[in-house]
């Protein structure tokens, strides 16, 4: 079984528009996959693929709340290609499946692949999602708002098999993602991979049997991916519909419900619940005309990502560096700092991705710990149109890097370290590769990649006896990084490196030849 060359194309355009994941920076082979895109179409429409060998991923802890976290997981590029392939190749058949989008119950990601590499729909469905159970709440007195605990982590393997099955998957294609999945998760029968894009729709399809109960006892309901909110004329029923859901959950799949997030409603409470989910209420009128240019842009879908050069430049005085400090110090400097609201405006700011407020991130990290998560990737989206004085900002990132709260979590280190990567203009190279040895393997893998794009030669040559020791994301980074070697060098050392692969390391063949060429 074989991919089609319009569905390889097609996944190599989505990666390049949305990357990877939402949660870390797009890695630099995506770039050169796109770069090197008639070599990798023609590679893979050649592949079997119920002789596909995934190949090793990464995991990371991520911070999600003030003290929770989720484990997220990063596959490596090619087999994102490969996955992206698959679900625009065969999701319709999901979506086909799945309760009619006319019938305004289930919101989250509809497929509805675009041509520019879009996979799910463009429209707004979270506020469609809020906007629709606000007006449907005026009719009944009970409402009841729900969600599935650790839900991503908690799918059976075995529903999203007979699942796949029962949908029209071939099974070639069928095999090869439950080949993946079980890789992913090792010797657990349960999870899909948070990070991944595809994911989505695989966890769409899994609820597909839950949301046909639900319509079949007549309960009034809609739901946006994990979280369902039920319809009820009183609070008894609201309870009898609740208790007959958390047995619909744990029957089919042995799905339990988030105790802390269960609550009931009155009509009055529920509407007022409802209204703040869908209004900005925005701090000042600095704020408010922030927010209004992010909705302009994004259709207020808070998912979107907006370009910011797509501004015009009255939009962009708006997002001046004074305005967006000015807004953040006035959340942190308040007697009870509001950090959920905090964490929600960092979110917005990386929708749009300005640099404006990354000095004071850097300078201010303590006071924002609450937010660090969502801090973290403000500065990811950030990296790239920061335009600060670079030399100073990489002086405090370097010794945020050696405080105790980055030391233990790589997450935080990587996303330090893409400022470096992003900028050759942060002149710290000696200092980061000095750090390089008692580094874990991610983060010599960023401490490699800036060598590359600071042109560090001589480190890069250092390297290559280390070589054949190094982790597969970092000999991946570091064959890239070689294209910065003399060209006799490079041809040289590459050539064996490519002598010595396996026949199915095709991503490595290719980035090989793509630095030979540089």
């Amino acid at each position: 079984m074989k991919l089609n060359e319009k569905s390889i194309e097609w996944a190599i355009n989505h990666l390049q528009k949305e990357s990877d994941t939402d949660l870390f920076p797009k890695p630099i082979e995506i770039d050169i996959i796109n770069q090197e895109k008639a070599s990798i179409i023609s590679l893979l429409k050649e592949i079997d693929l119920d002789n596909y060998q995934w190949s090793p991923f990464r995991r990371f802890i991520i911070p999600k709340g003030e003290l929770s976290y989720r484990i997220v997981t990063q596959l490596n590029p090619l087999d994102s290609v490969v996955l992206s392939a698959i679900i625009f190749e065969y999701g319709q058949l999901i979506e086909d499946k799945r309760v009619s989008i006319s019938q305004n119950r289930v919101f989250s990601y509809r497929f509805s692949p675009s041509s520019d590499g879009t996979l799910y729909s463009n429209q707004n469905s979270w506020s469609e999602f809020w906007k629709y159970s606000h007006e449907k709440a005026k009719n009944y007195g009970c409402i009841a708002c729900l969600d599935i605990s650790d839900f991503y982590n908690q799918i059976y393997h075995h529903t999203v098999e007979n699942m796949l099955q029962n949908v029209g998957f071939p099974n070639q294609v069928n095999k090869a993602i439950m080949r993946l999945i079980k890789y992913l998760t090792s010797t657990v029968s349960r999870g899909l991979p948070v990070g991944p894009h595809s994911s989505h729709i695989l966890a769409e399809m899994s609820l597909i049997p839950i949301d046909d109960c639900l319509a079949l006892y007549g309960i009034e309901y809609c739901r946006y991916a994990d979280d369902i909110i039920i319809f009820a004329h009183n609070d008894t029923e609201a309870r009898a519909w609740t208790y007959k859901i958390a047995e619909i959950l744990d029957k089919e799949q042995r799905l339990v419900l988030q105790r802390q997030k269960t609550k009931l409603h009155s009509q009055t409470d529920f509407l007022k619940y409802s209204e703040q989910m869908l209004k900005d209420n925005p701090l000042d009128i600095q704020e408010e005309e922030i927010l209004d240019i992010i909705t302009k842009h994004s259709n207020n879908n808070p998912y979107a990502k907006i370009n910011h050069k797509d501004l015009t430049s009255e939009e962009k005085k708006v997002f001046s560096k004074e305005k967006v400090e000015s807004l953040i110090q006035k959340y942190v400097s308040s007697e009870f700092p509001d950090y959920p609201r905090l964490r929600w405006f960092f979110r917005r700011l990386s929708q749009i991705g300005t640099g404006e407020a990354v000095d004071y991130c850097i300078r201010n990290m303590e006071c924002l710990i609450p937010a660090i998560s969502d801090v973290c990737q403000y500065l990811v989206t950030a990296a790239q149109s920061y335009e600060g004085v670079w030399s100073e900002l990489g002086e405090e990132a370097i010794d945020l890097l050696d405080t105790k709260l980055f030391e233990v979590n790589e997450f935080f280190q990587i996303t330090l370290l893409n400022l470096f990567v992003c900028n050759t203009k942060l002149n710290h190279i000696k200092t980061l590769i000095s750090k390089y040895p008692k580094s874990s393997e991610n983060i010599r893998r960023k401490i490699i990649l800036c060598a590359y794009q600071n042109n560090a030669v001589p480190f890069i040559r250092e390297l290559k006896e280390q070589y054949s020791t190094m982790q597969d994301w970092n000999k991946r980074g570091y064959i890239i990084s070689c294209s910065i070697l003399p060209k006799e060098e490079r041809e040289h050392f590459l050539r064996l490196v490519k002598a010595s692969l396996g026949a199915n390391e095709y991503l490595e063949k290719i980035l090989i030849d793509w630095a030979i060429k540089q």
